[in-house]
């Protein structure tokens, strides 16, 4: 008996020693990993926010850079033109005092001359140069032939007659010139040079204006890597173009000359109008330690939150485990006492229970197979209620059809027949009979008319779709051609924006515009200038087309009611018409997957809106 009860506790004790091993594993895997993704996530979201704000201080300074050196561009190319239209003679007094006036007006210009043909200096600011041969400066080459910049460079001929820089660096330029004019032939050049102290004073402003992030620096670059402007140490190295490309799409960690890493970004120059752009690149660079600094710490932090989660988690699972697994010998032993028949029974409580479930199970599967046939039955019983009611749909359908046809008829000879009759002998007949005849002859034709736009609106349910591609302002135009063709007075000021193509059924959309633009003419016909405006927008992916008229409008509280059958918003006697032609509007759209709407501002008539899917033919599905 003893041998028994030992057994039991070992076994026991093998249950529970299971499952504290399995909570101190699953406490290892949870806060392992939660610490490890958390901490990852962290760094790379603080390495995208770091990158991010570094990109915007290069795109900004870069973007500021170019637009100084785009309105010195035109400045030069205005006043080139300026000198031609004006027929300056060469006066240099006349002259200095014009390119004077035009450095006054920005602190960017060291100096500006004109030459002339042969490349001597005419006049310039100051006087500065004046008679001096500059025909072998590269801005003297490239004005000749167009509006031009130049990169920057070390002063030449005036290194010794302008005031050196505060920051004592060497007195350096970036060149604008320009073709001088008159009567379309060559006769000089204009040039200026712009200060490079201009471009460092940009970036010490950007510089100033991040100074809460540690470490930034900022240096602008040539094409080829070469530091024009700012720390000359570390540098990018070997390969430093194919760098700047690769940072110019995504900033990140770069080893640079020092052997540290740097969290980099880059901005190129870029064209502005006229203005080609430099070929300078913007750099911005933080150590990758200050720039990683709170992630790093956050890392550390969670090393040791994990740590202790795992001693912690895995010990209160080490206590709870014998709680856990008490009612489950205490149910392992009910299962025993409920199948005493069941044959031998294992050891282990966990394979008792299982015992006792697989039991239950198959009774389950049984009823399962039951449910089974009974939903397969009721299955068969809907698709055969399915199949009527589609029976039906398309009895009511032709029915439809027929009586619109039909009465189409019968309704057309009668209208044909007391028309014939007024014209034929309406002189003969009282007073009372003729209107009474000529109400008759009208309702007939109204009824006619609604005859054939119920047919069009079962038509429009019942056709299958095609789906081509649409062209919307031929449409338009063709729809505009009947109806100034039809109209007995004077035809609204119509004016119709770009129409892009779209896919859809030709003859639907045809529909669409026939009944919009008619309701457009109809409404708008009393007031003092009818006037109708098509339009079109994409709106992601699909196409708004609005058409708008500045006749009577309608209440928008009665909005919804537009588009249903027999729903008119104006009494007949005002606008005549069957309250049809809008349910077919709504009907078309909706098959093409679209859906439309009316808005009526106070006092300026009515807009109606039809936004259509711009996805390929193939792609779209009738969605009756």
């Amino acid at each position: 008996m003893q041998g028994v009860q030992w057994r039991n506790r070992l076994q026991g004790g093998g249950a529970r020693l299971r499952i504290g091993l399995a909570f101190s594993a699953l406490a290892i895997v949870l806060f392992g990993g939660v610490g490890y993704f958390s901490g990852r996530a962290a760094w790379l979201q603080s390495e995208r926010e770091a990158a991010a704000t570094l990109q915007q201080v290069a795109d900004r300074l870069a973007q500021r850079l170019d637009a100084d050196m785009a309105a010195r561009y035109r400045d030069i190319d205005q006043l080139a033109q300026l000198i031609d239209l004006m027929a300056l003679q060469p006066d240099p007094a006349r002259w200095r005092e014009l390119l004077e006036q035009v450095q006054q007006s920005s602190h960017h210009y060291s100096w500006i001359g004109v030459t002339d043909r042969q490349g001597k200096v005419i006049a310039a600011t100051q006087g500065l140069l004046e008679a001096v041969d500059v025909s072998q400066r590269p801005w003297f080459a490239q004005g000749l032939q167009q509006t031009s910049v130049l990169g920057v460079h070390d002063a030449k001929l005036l290194a010794s007659l302008l005031p050196a820089p505060a920051s004592g660096e060497p007195l350096r330029f970036v060149d604008v010139a320009a073709p001088l004019k008159q009567q379309g032939h060559t006769v000089g050049v204009i040039g200026a040079h712009l200060s490079w102290e201009w471009a460092d004073q940009r970036r010490r402003e950007a510089l100033a204006a991040h100074t809460a992030r540690a470490g930034i620096e900022i240096v602008l670059t040539t094409d080829g890597g070469d530091i024009e402007l700012g720390p000359r140490e570390p540098a990018l190295g070997e390969g430093a173009r194919q760098t700047m490309q690769t940072l110019l799409r995504t900033p990140q960690p770069l080893q640079w000359s020092d052997g540290q890493r740097y969290l980099t970004a880059t901005s190129a120059s870029k064209a502005m109008g006229d203005y080609p752009g430099m070929d300078w690149w913007v750099v911005v660079r933080q150590p990758e330690a200050l720039a990683m600094a709170e992630p790093a710490a956050l890392a550390r932090r969670l090393s040791w939150t994990t740590a202790l989660g795992v001693a912690l988690f895995g010990g209160l699972g080490w206590l709870l485990a014998d709680r856990l697994t008490r009612p489950l010998r205490q149910v392992a032993a009910h299962a025993r006492a409920l199948m005493p028949h069941a044959g031998p029974q294992p050891h282990d409580e966990v394979d008792q229970l299982a015992q006792s479930l697989s039991g239950l199970l198959a009774d389950l599967k049984q009823r399962e197979s039951e449910l089974t046939a009974l939903n397969a039955a009721l299955e068969s019983r809907v698709q055969a209620r399915t199949a009527s009611l589609k029976q039906a749909n398309e009895d009511l359908r032709a029915f439809s059809r027929s009586v619109s046809h039909d009465i189409q008829g019968p309704l057309g000879s009668m209208a044909l027949l007391l028309r014939q009759t007024l014209d034929a002998k309406g002189t003969d007949l009282p007073a009372g009979v003729q209107r009474t005849m000529g109400l008759v002859a009208r309702e007939c034709e109204r009824l006619r008319q609604l005859s054939a736009e119920l047919l069009a609106l079962a038509m429009v349910e019942q056709r299958e779709m095609a789906c081509e591609r649409v062209d919307h302002a031929a449409l338009v135009a063709e729809v505009l051609d009947e109806l100034r063709a039809a109209a007995a007075g004077r035809f609204p000021d119509v004016v119709v924006g770009e129409l892009p193509v779209s896919c859809g059924d030709p003859l639907m959309l045809r529909q669409v515009w026939a009944n919009l633009l008619s309701n457009a003419v109809k409404f708008s016909g009393k007031a003092d200038a009818p006037r109708i405006e098509v339009r079109a927008e994409a709106q992601g992916d699909h196409l708004v087309f609005t058409v708008a008229d500045n006749g009577e409008g309608f209440d928008e509280a009665q909005a919804s009611r537009l588009f249903g059958v027999f729903q008119r918003l104006h009494k007949a006697s005002q606008f005549p018409g069957t309250g049809v032609g809008l349910s077919i509007v709504r009907r078309v759209v909706e098959r093409h997957g679209g859906r439309v709407w009316a808005t009526s501002p106070a006092g300026a008539g009515a807009r109606f809106h039809v936004e259509l899917p711009t996805q390929a033919c193939e792609d779209k599905a009738d969605p009756a």
